[in-house]
C-alpha cells in the first residue's frame, strides 16, 4: 500500500564551530556531529548524503546553473509545521537568538522581570524561573483561547504558571533537541515568529492555510466540515485554491492511514493536523470520505484506510510514511508548493518525543538532499502551530481595540506566544538569525511574494506589522552544499530511542537562571526601524513619546507605566513615515512620570523624571534627546542639554553591546553631542541618569540597520 495520500568555507566552520565538545549526555548523536568535519558518516540508507562529494557536486551545479541571485531562482517551497513548542522551550539557550540571555526584556513595577513568573507555591522566590526538563514526553498544557488570554493578562504576560501550571517554565537544551539545534546552526532560524491566534492547534493551523480562523477559537472536530452548506457558514476561501486557480501547482503530503488514531497507530496518519478539512469545498462528504475533486486530492482529503500493511517501526519507518514526497521528489515530480502533515507520532507534539520528529524532519531534508538539482531550487520552511502553553518572553504585539477583523469579544486574536521556524534552503546557510517580526500568515505573504497570488483573508494590520519572510533569504549568494553538521537517518533514529529524564521543578532555594550558550551568530538584515523619544512640556506637565519607524514593514509598539500609574499595556501601531505617540499628563501623578516602549528585535526605550514646571529654572533642567545615525557608520546621536542655572551631571551606560562608562557636567543652558557606538550588527543599549530632576532616566535600545 502507498504509504501516503494521494559557500563557502566560512558557512562550513560556523556550522561546525557551534557543535559542542563531548561529554555529551546524548552520546551517539553528538559524537556523530562533532565529528562532521572529517570523515563524513556511513551511509545507511539510500536517502544519507556524504559532505564532501555533495559539496564538489553542489559546485558543479552552481557552475552549470544560470541564476538571476533573484526570488525567481527559487522553485519549489516545501512547508512543514509541527506541533506545540514555543521558541524558549526549543531554544532559548541557543547562542546568538533572543534566548534567556536577553537583556532587553519587560521589566515589571517590582523591579522584577518576565523571566520571573509569579508562582505562589514557591516559598524561596515568590516566583519560578525557567527550568531544564530532561524528560522526552511531557504533560499537553493549556494551551486554548482562554487560557493563553489568562497567561497574556492584558498584555503584563505575567500569569504563566496559574493558567499553564507550573511545567510551563520548562525548556531543552542542545543535548536535549541536539537536531534541531543542528538544523539552526546550519540554516536561518526566525526568532521573531509568532503563532498567529492565542489559541489551540487548528484555528493556528486555519491562519496557516487561509490567513484567518473564521472567528473559529477551539479546536473543530476532525473531519467534519466547519465552513460550507453542511455547517450552515459561508465558504472561506483557502489558499491552496488560490494557486490552482492561478495555475500554480500544488499538493498536501498526508499519509492516508489511520486518520487521527493513537496508539500503534499514532505512526501513520495526519493527527488531524490537515485543516483543508473543514472546508466543504474539499470535505465535500462531511465525513472521513472526504472528496473527489481535484482539490479533494491535492488537499489529501480523501478517504481514509486502514493501517493494514504499515511496516513495524524502524529507521525506515518515516520513508514509509513520506512515500509519495520521496517518490516526486525522486521522479522531479514536485510541485512548486508542497505542505507536510505529520502523523502524531512525529510531529512533536510533548505527548510523543521531540526525537521521533527529529528524525522525520531528517527523512524530509535528505529526501532533499538526495536529489541535489532539486534541493539547488527548493526552500523548506519547518515551523510550530502553537506553543503547547509553553513558556515565552518576547512580547507579541497586538492592534489597537478599533482594528476590524483583530479582535473577538473584547480580546485581541493575536499575535499569539513565539514559536520556532527555521529556514533550511541554499540561500538561508550559515546559522543566520532574522529577528524580524513573523507569525503564521507571513507564510502566505511569502508566498504572495514569489508567486504574485495574493491570500484573500489576511488583515491589513497584520500584513502592515508582520513581514513576508523573504528576508531571512540571500538570494545574492546561494550555497548549494550539503551541511556537514546534520547527521545521518541511522543516528537521528538512534536518538529517538532513548528515553528518561524528569520534568520535575527545581527545590525550594535551587533556582537560577538559565545560561544562554556563549557566542553570537550572523544576523539578517531588519525590515523593521523603530524608534522612540520623548518631549516634555513644561508648561502643561504633558510628557510626549513620539513613536517612529522608517522601515518598510510596520511596527507595533506596546508601553508600558514603570510607575505611578497602575500596570497596563498600550498598543501603537506606526506604519513608515506615519508616526504615533502616547501622551502622560503629569499633573495626575504629582509631576512624575515613568513608562517604557517595546517593540521588535530588543527595541526598549524608557523615560522617567519630574517635570520642572516652566519658569522655574533656578536649578537645573535635564533634558536629552536622540537620533539614530544610519550608514557606514551607524551610532546612536545623543544629545544632552540643560535648560536651567544649576549644573547637570550625566552618566551614560551601557547595558548591552558596545559603549564605555561616561559622565558629563552639562553647565547652565549648555549642551553637548555624544555618539554613541553600535556592534557590528547595529546593536545599541545605553542608560542615561542625571544628577537632577527627580528621578531622570533615559534608556534607548535597539537596532540600526
Amino acid at each position: 500500500m502507498d504509504g501516503e495520500r494521494s559557500p563557502d568555507d566560512q558557512r562550513h566552520a560556523s556550522e561546525l564551530s557551534a557543535i559542542p565538545k563531548p561529554p555529551f549526555s546524548r552520546r551517539r548523536f553528538l559524537q556523530y556531529a562533532a565529528a562532521a568535519s572529517g570523515a563524513a558518516a556511513a551511509v545507511t540508507t539510500g536517502l544519507d548524503a556524504a559532505g564532501p562529494a555533495e559539496k564538489a557536486q553542489a559546485a558543479a551545479i552552481a557552475s552549470g546553473k544560470h541564476l538571476t541571485r533573484s526570488i525567481k531562482d527559487l522553485k519549489h517551497v516545501v512547508i512543514l509545521m509541527q506541533e506545540n513548542r514555543s521558541f524558549d522551550h526549543y531554544f532559548g539557550t541557543l547562542r546568538g537568538v533572543r534566548g534567556f540571555g536577553d537583556k532587553q526584556i519587560l521589566t515589571y513595577q517590582d523591579g522584577t522581570t518576565i523571566f520571573q513568573q509569579p508562582d505562589a507555591s514557591r516559598t524561596d522566590l515568590g516566583h519560578l524561573l525557567p527550568y531544564h526538563l530532561t524528560d522526552q514526553t511531557d504533560g499537553d498544557l493549556d494551551h486554548g483561547w482562554d487560557g493563553d488570554h489568562e497567561a497574556w493578562n492584558n498584555g503584563l504576560w505575567n500569569n504563566w504558571v496559574p493558567a499553564k501550571t507550573e511545567e510551563t517554565m520548562g525548556y531543552f537544551t542542545r543535548d536535549d533537541v541536539p537536531f534541531q539545534y543542528a538544523l539552526a546552526d546550519a540554516f536561518t532560524i526566525c526568532d521573531g515568529y509568532h503563532q498567529a491566534i492565542m489559541g489551540p492547534t487548528s484555528p493556528n493551523r486555519m491562519y496557516f492555510w487561509t490567513g484567518t480562523s473564521s472567528g473559529w477559537t477551539t479546536n473543530p472536530n476532525d473531519y467534519e466540515v466547519d465552513f460550507g452548506p453542511d455547517a450552515g457558514t459561508p465558504l472561506v476561501t483557502t489558499y491552496p485554491e488560490l494557486l490552482q486557480a492561478a495555475g500554480v501547482s500544488w499538493r498536501v503530503y498526508a499519509n492516508n492511514q489511520a486518520g487521527d488514531e493513537g496508539g500503534s497507530e499514532a505512526f501513520l496518519g495526519d493527527f488531524g493536523d490537515n485543516p483543508l478539512w473543514f472546508y466543504q469545498q474539499y470535505n465535500s462528504t462531511n465525513s472521513r470520505q472526504g472528496g473527489t475533486s481535484a482539490l479533494a486530492v491535492n488537499g489529501a482529503v480523501t478517504p481514509w484506510q486502514s493501517a493494514a500493511g504499515a511496516p513495524a517501526m524502524s529507521e525506515t519507518h518515516a520513508e514509509y510514511v513520506l512515500s509519495s514526497f520521496i517518490d516526486d521528489v525522486r521522479d522531479n515530480a514536485l510541485p512548486r508548493v508542497s505542505w507536510i502533515v505529520a502523523p502524531a507520532g512525529y510531529c512533536e507534539h510533548p505527548s510523543y518525543t521531540p526525537d521521533y520528529g527529529a528524525h522525520y524532519l531528517n527523512t524530509v531534508l535528505r529526501t532533499l538532499f538526495a536529489n541535489p538539482e532539486l534541493w539547488a531550487e527548493t526552500a523548506l520552511f519547518i515551523t510550530y502551530d502553537e506553543h503547547d502553553g509553553f513558556f515565552d518572553h518576547r512580547l507579541p504585539p497586538f492592534p489597537e481595540a478599533s482594528v476590524a477583523d483583530e479582535y473577538i469579544d473584547g480580546w485581541p486574536i493575536g499575535l499569539g506566544t513565539r514559536v520556532p521556524m527555521i529556514i533550511a534552503s541554499p540561500w538561508t546557510r550559515g546559522g543566520f538569525v532574522d529577528s524580524n517580526v513573523y507569525n503564521h500568515t507571513s507564510m502566505l505573504q511569502f508566498l504572495a511574494t514569489w508567486t504574485g497570488v495574493k491570500p484573500a483573508n489576511v488583515t491589513s494590520w497584520r500584513e502592515s506589522v508582520t513581514g513576508d519572510l523573504t528576508a531571512a533569504f540571500d538570494f545574492e549568494h546561494p550555497d548549494f552544499s550539503i551541511p556537514l553538521n546534520i547527521p545521518s537517518l541511522a543516528e537521528t533514529y538512534a536518538l529517538s530511542q532513548e528515553t528518561g529524564g524528569s520534568t520535575a521543578t527545581p527545590p525550594e532555594g535551587g533556582q537560577q537562571m538559565p545560561v544562554q550558550e556563549p557566542g553570537s551568530r550572523p544576523h539578517r538584515p531588519s525590515d523593521h526601524q523603530p524608534f522612540a523619544d520623548a518631549a516634555v512640556d513644561r508648561a502643561t506637565g504633558t510628557v510626549t513619546a513620539t513613536l517612529t519607524n522608517s522601515g518598510k514593514v510596520g511596527v507595533g509598539f506596546l508601553v508600558y507605566p514603570d510607575a505611578y500609574q497602575a500596570p497596563s499595556t498600550t498598543p501603537v501601531t506606526v506604519l513608515a513615515g506615519s508616526p504615533g505617540s502616547y501622551a502622560w499628563d503629569t499633573t495626575t501623578t504629582d509631576g512624575k512620570y515613568a513608562f517604557s516602549v517595546y517593540g521588535p528585535d530588543g527595541f526598549l526605550t524608557s523615560f522617567a523624571g519630574e517635570v520642572v514646571p516652566a519658569g522655574q529654572d533656578s536649578g537645573p533642567v535635564p533634558v536629552v534627546t536622540a537620533v539614530p545615525r544610519r550608514g557606514s557608520a551607524r551610532e546612536l546621536r545623543i544629545d544632552l542639554a540643560n535648560e536651567g542655572d544649576g549644573d547637570v551631571v550625566y552618566t551614560l551606560t551601557p547595558n548591552d553591546y558596545e559603549g564605555r562608562e561616561q559622565t558629563l557636567t552639562i553647565r547652565s543652558r549648555g549642551s553637548r553631542a555624544i555618539a554613541w557606538p553600535t556592534d557590528a550588527d547595529g546593536y545599541y543599549d545605553v542608560v542615561i541618569t542625571a544628577s537632577a530632576g527627580g528621578g531622570f532616566k533615559r534608556r534607548y535600545a535597539g537596532r540600526i540597520a
